[in-house]
């Protein structure tokens, strides 16, 4: 019997590591030479204690360079764009899944691609979409509001997307320059002088609006509101559009929550 057709036997090993993706493909790496399977993967900012036995992962560059190098040799470039996009994703436990998937790849190759009914497959596919969809629904929902020269936006997105936003932005408003905060993950892009760049920002603290930007606000609410057709008004059908959650942060919505 193979590791990956054993893959169900797993041990009471609680893997901790540093939450970076590198960390990650040692976990793996851990997993592959050691032979076995642990029952969780955590990270030290979200670990909790347990019974089990951990174990923590150094991050080993090296390590992780010859993992990511052979999952696109052994399985295949599609598998490696898939677990570096599920790894920012907001799925639970997904550093277990992710390791799974990879060490069916491993035993099956890049037919692994089209194994879609396959669970170990079929969660990490169905992250993916949910993390693209919201960073498309955000390219229509993020306002941003004009402080000294410099246009600010604050998100609260469920995945980290702000390196999905980054070439829609950059591309919209090449000439500005902006900062998107993301207050779930407390991460922020920053895009200033032709340069961008994604950083820890623990919180942020805007000025007061000046009284240009209050009247931009108040113009752009009066827009959202004028061109709403009151007889056809479907509130129901405007949250599948727009889900509630994203409304604390859209200048037209605010008021409604």
């Amino acid at each position: 019997m193979s590791f990956a057709e054993d893959m169900t036997s797993v041990k009471d090993t609680h893997y901790i590591y540093d939450g970076s993706l590198p960390g990650f493909y040692c976990c793996v790496y851990e997993s592959v030479y050691s032979r076995s399977v642990p029952a969780i993967i955590e990270s030290e900012g979200d670990a909790q204690p347990s019974l089990m036995q951990e174990l923590y992962i150094s991050t080993d560059m090296n390590k992780a360079k010859r993992v990511r190098a052979s999952v696109s040799a052994k399985i295949s470039a599609r598998s490696l764009d898939l677990i570096e996009t599920v790894f920012l994703s907001c799925l639970e436990s997904k550093e277990l899944k992710m390791l799974r998937y990879l060490l069916l790849g491993y035993e099956k190759g890049a037919i692994v691609d089209k194994m879609l009914g396959h669970p170990d497959v079929a969660s990490l596919l169905a992250a993916e979409r949910h993390l693209l969809g919201e960073s498309h629904l955000l390219t229509g929902f993020i306002r941003f509001s004009e402080y000294d020269g410099v246009l600010a936006a604050v998100i609260s997105p469920k995945n980290f997307v702000l390196p999905f936003l980054r070439k829609h932005f950059i591309e919209r408003y090449n000439t500005e320059s902006f900062i998107i905060y993301d207050k779930t993950h407390k991460f922020a892009l920053l895009y200033q002088q032709g340069r961008s760049e994604i950083f820890k920002m623990d919180h942020i603290r805007l000025p007061e609006p000046s009284k240009k930007e209050q009247g931009y606000r108040e113009l752009w609410k009066r827009f959202y509101k004028t061109i709403a057709i009151q007889a056809r008004e479907n509130p129901k059908c405007r949250m599948t559009h727009m889900p509630k959650r994203y409304w604390e942060n859209m200048t037209e919505m605010a008021e409604y929550l």
